[in-house]
């Protein structure tokens, strides 16, 4: 993972000169002078003079340094985390299914022209894909926790594996898509792209009782990558009969296929070489609005 911090220019014996000047001078500071101050105020005033001296020699308040580090996620500690996660995501799964069964069910309905079933299937089809908006919204809130301080399960170490690897992820399906057509904007966790029309996009499958498997090509495309390069082949698992740690391979992500759609709507930047990020709208091939960011 990467660790990144933001520290002053200004050497540790400029930070001292600049805390034995205040201490001596005794300045007074707002109401009080610098040495009626407790020490956590007073440490604030030391560092606002820095970052004033800092900006008028070194002509900067600030800079950042990129550390490269690793860190060891213990598999045989308790799981309840990682587990309450991927149930989230599975029960979210089965929400979209839902939602696309209830939105082919309200083409269905219109064909038959009954409006009771149409109400009825639209009903539905909303009440399914507010379930998984919402499981999506807890979902991202799962990070933001181990972020949080004073979190009873804080931890850094995890937030940065998890930001480093979705960066690289989505890089590597850039680099992917860069191959076939053309990527349009790279988000947090997808990327909308372009692809010819004469790239494989679907592949139908009848089952032996006679229902249809869809899959999705390009989803496939990127989810063998993906189970390349991320597989856990070392995954542990604790079998609560004999107590004992059996090993498997386990791979969690997956991208999913949205689309595709009629158009995508990107502003250009006011500035030469600089793109706006997140400032997008998708529209559907009977002109509704799919999405709107920005």
């Amino acid at each position: 993972w990467i660790w990144r911090g933001d520290y002053a220019p200004a050497s540790k014996s400029e930070y001292d000169r600049t805390k034995m000047q205040l201490t001596q001078h005794n300045e007074k500071i707002g109401d009080q002078t610098f040495l009626e101050y407790d020490s956590k105020e007073q440490a604030a005033i030391v560092a606002k003079r820095v970052k004033q001296y800092s900006h008028k020699v070194y002509k900067k308040t600030k800079e950042t340094k990129e550390e490269t580090r690793s860190a060891t996620v213990c598999m045989r500690e308790n799981p309840f985390y990682v587990d309450t996660v991927r149930n989230f995501r599975d029960r979210r799964y089965n929400f979209k299914k839902m939602t696309k069964k209830w939105k082919n069910n309200v083409k269905k309905e219109e064909k038959n022209g009954d409006p009771v079933a149409i109400k009825h299937a639209q009903d539905m089809m909303l009440v399914y894909d507010s379930l998984q908006v919402a499981h999506k919204c807890i979902l991202n809130s799962f990070y933001g926790y181990v972020m949080r301080k004073g979190a009873r399960w804080r931890s850094m170490e995890m937030a940065g594996i998890v930001t480093l690897t979705g960066a690289n992820l989505i890089k590597q399906a850039r680099e992917l898509v860069e191959q076939i057509g053309r990527p349009l904007e790279l988000d947090t966790d997808g990327i909308w792209c372009i692809l010819p029309i004469s790239f494989p996009n679907n592949f139908t499958f009848k089952t032996e009782d006679g229902g249809k498997e869809i899959l999705e090509y390009p989803c496939c495309m990127l989810n063998s990558d993906v189970h390349d390069r991320y597989t856990n082949h070392q995954y542990q698992n604790l079998d609560p009969k004999t107590g004992k740690y059996t090993t498997r391979s386990e791979c969690s992500i997956f991208f999913e296929v949205d689309g595709p759609y009629k158009a995508m709507i990107l502003p250009a930047s006011t500035e030469e070489g600089k793109l706006l990020k997140k400032r997008y709208a998708v529209y559907n091939f009977d002109g509704s609005l799919a999405a709107l960011k920005g």
